[in-house]
């Protein structure tokens, strides 16, 4: 089957690792995969070429007509079976499949802002399945996208558990090789609330004043963030930014925190629970999933530093604990593979085109 990926670009990010990890899932099963960045170059770009996955760079403008006839034109020289969107390119993406007549998959990540509902319900007309994440369906794609239950198709993520088993752990600079990390690996941007990560962090510190705190990321937020640490006077709190060897930095982590507004289905939360890291998250939905409900690792309340700071303070004194939920994130990780998701949207792919 022929199987192109559309995705605004390869920048470092959750939605990029899946589709890496899907496109090469999907190619190890026999198929022709190709990724299509909408925009141009992409960090990910090197990493995509050893998985042997042909990448396209459209470089078009930001307008719907520039996007639809590049990726129309590209259709046209290379006719695919399906055509999968992903991030920031979904009503582009089924305009054109819609052109071509071939099915048109597109997998919601997160929430979106609100002010695109119409772009989006627009897209959904086009759209011959939407892929969730979770059982549960976010209220956007159900209220304001108002996608019909016959469009919506449920595959949660993947990771490569290859890529995190085995690997070493990485010493971080002015980090002491026994010092206890608390880590949060995620975007510096919205939804990811990095202020109440440090509020919390300032607060264990107060009792534990040897942990280190660090965030593994880059965004628009970054010298915001770095202000308010300084404002707020938060010693051992470290911004490593952007980095390749996040499963290393997992393998360093005592404790993995995601403190967030909304999520799809994190690739960092599951990375960190294949990692064995005890976990953290704040208690919406996809946090839920992923943690099978706090059997897994602890929830939290949302915007709510204290209570996450007395979460974090339990799996420091608890060793028991935090062996549990070791032991418990290893195996539901297991379900979160990539050769799994992979085999999942291939099913639906060939009902579509069957």
């Amino acid at each position: 089957m022929r199987i192109l990926h559309v995705n605004h670009t390869l920048d470092l990010g959750g939605t990029e690792i899946m589709l890496l990890d899907l496109a090469a899932g999907q190619k190890r099963l026999g198929h022709d995969v190709t990724i299509c960045s909408m925009y141009g170059p992409g960090l990910l770009d090197a990493k995509a070429g050893e998985y042997g996955l042909p990448v396209v760079h459209l470089n078009s403008s930001g307008k719907l007509w520039h996007k639809v006839r590049l990726l129309t034109a590209f259709l046209n020289e290379h006719p695919q079976d399906v055509v999968h969107s992903h991030w920031g390119v979904w009503l582009a993406t089924a305009i054109s499949g819609c052109l071509k007549r071939i099915p048109r998959i597109h997998t919601h990540h997160s929430n979106q802002r609100r002010r695109l509902f119409l772009e989006h319900r627009a897209a959904s007309l086009f759209t011959t399945k939407v892929v969730v994440l979770t059982p549960e369906v976010d209220e956007y794609i159900r209220r304001w996208v108002a996608v019909p239950k016959r469009k919506i198709e449920v595959i949660p993520n993947g990771i490569d558990l290859s890529r995190i088993c085995g690997v070493q752990r990485v010493e971080l600079d002015g980090i002491a090789p026994e010092a206890t990390v608390v880590g949060m690996v995620a975007r510096l941007s919205p939804p990811k609330d990095y202020s109440i990560f440090m509020r919390a962090a300032k607060v264990v510190l107060n009792r534990f004043p040897d942990v280190h705190f660090v965030a593994v990321g880059d965004g628009l937020q970054r010298a915001q963030f770095e202000a308010e640490k300084a404002q707020l006077e938060i010693p051992n709190f470290h911004f490593l930014g952007n980095r390749l060897d996040v499963p290393s930095i997992l393998r360093r982590m005592t404790i993995n925190v995601l403190a967030t507004r909304n999520e799809g289905l994190s690739i960092t939360l599951l990375e960190a629970m294949a990692s064995g890291c005890a976990c953290v998250a704040s208690d919406i939905p996809a946090n839920r999933f992923a943690l099978d409900n706090g059997n897994a690792g602890l929830l939290v309340p949302g915007k709510n530093p204290e209570a996450l700071a007395a979460a974090i303070e339990r799996l420091l004194v608890d060793g028991a604990l935090r062996e549990r939920f070791h032991e418990k994130s290893l195996e539901r990780s297991q379900y979160f593979s990539a050769d799994r998701m992979a085999r999942d949207y291939i099913n639906l792919y060939t009902r579509l085109v069957n």
